[in-house]
C-alpha cells in the first residue's frame, strides 16, 4: 500500500518537462489521498487528485476513493481495466511512507532513492466536471523492504516509463513490466508526526534518532 508520499517541486522541475495551463505546485512532504498533485499524462505536468472515486463506490456508506491499484490483478477488475489499456501515467514521487508495527505501535518509516526523482506507474480517470483522478499502482515488496510493509509502489526505471506511456500492446506490458529488475530503494525510521495529516514540513523525512535520558 502507499497511501502517504512527499514531492520536492525543485526535483520536479529539474527534469524540465512541458506543465498545462495553470500548472501550481508548493512542496508538500506529506501528501494525503485527496490532495491536488502533480501527474505526467502525455509527458505533460498536470495537476490530479489522487483516488478514483467510481459512481458505485460513492453509493456506499463511509466509502474512500481507490487511491491505490494492485498489479497482480490490474488486468481483471472491471474497475481498473480501461484505464490500464488507455489512461496510463507516471506519478512523480520523491519518497513515500510506510508504517511497521513495533510492540503494538505503529513505526513510520520513509522510502526513497537519495537525489533521484522516482516515478510510479498510475491510472487515471477524467471526470464530467474537468477534474482528473488517479491511482498508485502497487505490487508486492522485495528484498528489505518487505520487512517493513507487504506491498510497494510500482517504481518504474527510465525504460519502462516509455514502455509504460507508450501504445504497446497490454499484455506484452504487463509481462515486461513484471520482470523488471528489483530498483534499490533506501529507507530508515522517521518521527510519528508524520502521522498527523496535518503535519507537512521538511522534518518529516528526517531520520529518527533515539534521545538519551
Amino acid at each position: 500500500m502507499c497511501g502517504r508520499y512527499h514531492l520536492d517541486v525543485n526535483t520536479l522541475y529539474e527534469e524540465n518537462m512541458q506543465e498545462e495551463e495553470n500548472f501550481n505546485y508548493e512542496n508538500n512532504f506529506n501528501i494525503t489521498p485527496q490532495s491536488k498533485v502533480p501527474l505526467v499524462i502525455d509527458d505533460k505536468l498536470t495537476m490530479a487528485i489522487w483516488g478514483f472515486f467510481p459512481e458505485w463506490l460513492k453509493s456506499q456508506k463511509n466509502s474512500k476513493p481507490l487511491f491505490n491499484t494492485r498489479w497482480e490483478t490490474i488486468q481483471e477488475k472491471r474497475t481498473f481495466q480501461s484505464a490500464y489499456k488507455k489512461h496510463r501515467c507516471l506519478v512523480p514521487i520523491s519518497g513515500w511512507y510506510e508504517w511497521r508495527n513495533i510492540d503494538n505501535e505503529k513505526q513510520p518509516y520513509y522510502f526513497y532513492k537519495e537525489n533521484q526523482l522516482l516515478k510510479a506507474a498510475g491510472l487515471y480517470w477524467l471526470r464530467s466536471n474537468g477534474n482528473i483522478e488517479f491511482s498508485i499502482i502497487t505490487k508486492e515488496a522485495y528484498g528489505d523492504l518487505s520487512s517493513i510493509h507487504h506491498r510497494t509502489p510500482l517504481i518504474l526505471d527510465s525504460s519502462k516509463q516509455a514502455m509504460w506511456m507508450s501504445q504497446v500492446d497490454e499484455n506484452l506490458l504487463y509481462e515486461d513490466i513484471s520482470n523488471q529488475s528489483e530498483i534499490p530503494i533506501k529507507f530508515h525510521r522517521v518521527n510519528k508526526s508524520v502521522n498527523n495529516p496535518k503535519n507537512k514540513n521538511s522534518s518529516l523525512i528526517n531520520e529518527y534518532t533515539e534521545v538519551p535520558f
